[in-house]
Parts: C-alpha cells; structure tokens; sequence
C-alpha cells in the first residue's frame, strides 16, 4: 500500500516551484580503479561535461556534491556558476551525499538528483523531464526507457525530510519509490541515455568510443 508523503497534497502544475540540480560527484570510484570524475571525456572531464550539461538545462541553480579527491575536482570547475558543497561522510555512501545536497539546495525548493557517472544525459533530456514535472501533479518526476528508471529524478521539496531522515542501512532514495508509488509521474523517454553509467574501465572505453563517433 502506498503512502501519503510527509506534509501537504500534490501541487497544482501552476504553482511548480523551479528546480535545483544536485549533481553527485563524491564518490571513491572503486570499481573504476581511479577517480572517475577526472577522466577525460570529449573536450574537458566526466564531472565538466555532466555539469555543463545541467548549467545548459532549466535548473535555477546547479549544486555538485564533492567528497574524495575534492580540491582537483573543485579546481576543475572553479570558473563555472555553481554551488559546490563538501560531504565529510563521503565514505559511507552516496545517500550522504545527496542529504548533503538537499540541505545545500533552496529551503522549499524542489531538487533533482544526480549522478557524476552520466555524461550523456543531455540538457534536452534534462528539461523533458523538468518540463514533464512542472507540468503534472505527481510530486516525483523519472525518466524511463523500457521500463528501467534512470535520471534525473526530481523531487517535490515536500519529499526533503523523507530523504535526510533515511539512514545509511536503508535502500537509500529508492525507498521512496516503493512508499510513494502513487505519486510518481515516469516520462517515458526513447533513449537509454538516461539509464548509461560509467563504473568501470570497460564501460570508459565504450563511453569514449562513443564520443568518438
């Protein structure tokens, strides 16, 4: 049975508040072997490209999220308007981060969260999917390709507590997914650009590969 969330009903699309992106750019990359943020990739880095994709996409603000390796990746997008933030708790998972994120971002905001390994999610893809949420009731916005979720999730602020409350021993945001099924819109997208995640070696070589052509 699904769940009411924390405090108020569903927003009218009209009253849409705008949406912060909160990239999660902190992890160790263990199974990449090397900082996966700081890899070259087409012009610049992951981390450069998937920020400049959200700075080029209808995010009022842009926050990155940074843990290990922090000052090269800081200095990597020292001249880029954003709001960088540090999680001391890195370590423990990417759930830290994006509590880190959500109390950086805009009090009542809504947010949208995610990850440094996706550099092929577009700005287009970004603002279908910020579109699609302003424009429903639904207080959780997902992308999805062949039924798989992918990302940007964005969140209505109402959701915000329900996140920093989570603890490290949960199944992270994705808990809410199953507690508030109902308030769920998927944008349904004809891409798997949205799902793609770059962990480990193998799947650099194929993202650069790609880039490539």
């Amino acid at each position: 049975m699904t769940q009411t969330p924390s405090c108020s009903t569903p927003l009218a699309s009209a009253y849409k508040k705008d949406v912060s992106g909160i990239l999660l750019a902190a992890g160790l990359s263990t199974r990449m072997g090397e900082p996966k943020q700081l890899l070259p990739f087409g012009e610049s880095t992951i981390v450069e490209t998937v920020v400049d994709n959200m700075l080029g996409s209808k995010f009022d603000e842009v926050i990155v999220v940074v843990g290990h390796r922090a000052a090269e990746i800081e200095k990597q997008l020292e001249t880029r308007p954003i709001q960088i933030v540090f999680n001391p708790d890195y370590h423990n998972g990417m759930l830290t981060s994006a509590q880190t994120g959500i109390r950086a971002s805009k009090e009542s905001g809504d947010f949208a969260l995610m990850l440094v390994d996706q550099p092929f999610i577009t700005s287009d893809l970004i603002n279908r999917v910020i579109e699609a949420y302003q424009q429903t009731e639904k207080g959780i916005a997902v992308p999805s390709y062949n039924y798989k979720r992918g990302h940007p999730v964005i969140f209505d602020h109402r959701y915000a507590q329900d996140i920093l409350a989570l603890d490290t021993e949960s199944d992270g945001v994705r808990t809410l997914f199953k507690k508030y099924g109902d308030d769920i819109h998927y944008v349904t997208v004809d891409t798997d650009d949205v799902l793609r995640d770059i962990d480990n070696p193998e799947d650099y070589e194929r993202a650069l590969k790609e880039e490539e052509k």
